[in-house]
């Protein structure tokens, strides 16, 4: 299993304060419990605003994970196996 990681940003810096629950990122987790799921670490911290656009290797899935290069952002991705919900 694998995933494909590509950063499209905009160039821009974040303008707002990053969240201080979370001073050392976050775990996205798109899968509800029971779903066959499968984890990949993302570039942290980001290196501006932007997205990470996550592809699986395997079922295809592909989401955009927001980013803001501050230390509340995602740091790994859990998402359901698309195989498993067709």
């Amino acid at each position: 299993m694998g995933f494909k990681i590509e950063w499209k940003g905009t160039g821009a810096q974040a303008k707002c304060p990053p969240d201080p629950e979370h001073p050392n990122g976050v775990n996205l987790v798109l899968a509800r419990s029971g779903d066959r799921c499968c984890t990949t670490d993302l570039p942290y911290p980001a290196p501006g605003v932007g997205s990470h656009i996550v592809e699986c290797t395997v079922c295809g899935l592909r989401a955009a994970v927001s980013a803001a290069g501050r230390p509340d952002d995602p740091k790994s991705l859990r998402v359901a196996c698309l195989r498993t919900l067709h």
